[in-house]
């Protein structure tokens, strides 16, 4: 099947950020979550699906366009889980994000969930202007690890793009191929089931800022426990971390505390 998810923003005369355009078919669907605080010139969008799961052959288009100086949070409903398929199967995403100047988005999708014989790529690319701000993370299982279905999948491939002013600030490859690497050794997966990447850029701020920003969340999670982390400063505008953990909710609950240890502005 193939299905397409296109939203874009708007600023109101009052300041606030209210949906422009939004186009969708099945298995999506969207719901705006009313603000409660006047103050508060965000919105927030909730990406739902009607499908148990994403299956064979499906090719999945997101589209996000925010204009300047508008804020989204973007959340998803559930995990998104990779259903089985045949070999020589597989099913795609591609998603594109236009950031304009001044916009800022947060967008932690729930963990997407490898299940035995799934195969499933993914490539997201993002534009981004003066100004803009952006978090991004991503968090994958391994497979059902209480079905013993580790390492159960046929492939998963995941690719970001992240340019400013048609230049590359990021690209991130993950490529997992259970059958012909040794995703368990040192330095892969070792003995964690889940994997999370989150990403925060503004164009805005300087190397000192990342940099002083990288040492606070070093030392924040200096002595974290039943999971790995690591946090790098990218050549410009932001910094990247990565986790490995036993559990989704480890790392969720890690890319809440980093979002208001990074980016704690009340909008």
């Amino acid at each position: 099947m193939k299905s397409q998810l296109s939203l874009s923003t708007k600023l109101t005369k009052q300041g606030k950020t209210a949906l422009d355009h939004s186009f969708f078919t099945p298995p999506f669907k969207i719901l705006s979550l009313p603000n409660p605080l006047a103050s508060d010139k965000s919105l927030t969008v909730i990406q739902m699906s009607s499908s148990p799961g994403i299956l064979a052959n499906d090719e999945l288009h997101i589209d996000l366009h925010l204009q300047a100086h508008t804020h989204l949070r973007l959340q998803t409903q559930a995990f998104s889980r990779i259903q089985s398929m045949n070999r020589g199967e597989k099913a795609t995403q591609q998603t594109q994000i236009t950031l304009s100047e001044g916009s800022r988005l947060v967008y932690l999708p729930h963990p997407l969930v490898l299940h035995k014989d799934s195969a499933f790529e993914q490539q997201t690319h993002i534009e981004m202007a003066d100004n803009s701000r952006l978090i991004y993370g991503e968090i994958v299982a391994v497979g059902r690890t209480l079905n013993n279905e580790r390492f159960a999948f046929h492939h998963f491939s995941s690719l970001i793009t992240i340019h400013y002013q048609h230049r590359p600030l990021l690209i991130d490859r993950t490529q997992w191929h259970p059958h012909k690497m040794p995703l368990t050794a040192l330095s892969q997966m070792e003995q964690f089931s889940h994997q999370g990447s989150l990403i925060y850029l503004h164009t805005g701020q300087d190397s000192p800022h990342f940099k002083q920003k990288v040492a606070e969340l070093q030392q924040y999670y200096a002595s974290a426990q039943d999971m790995l982390i690591g946090i790098s400063q990218l050549n410009e505008f932001g910094l990247i971390v990565r986790l490995l953990a036993h559990r989704a909710e480890q790392i969720e609950h890690c890319f809440k505390q980093i979002e208001q240890l990074l980016d704690p502005v009340i909008l």
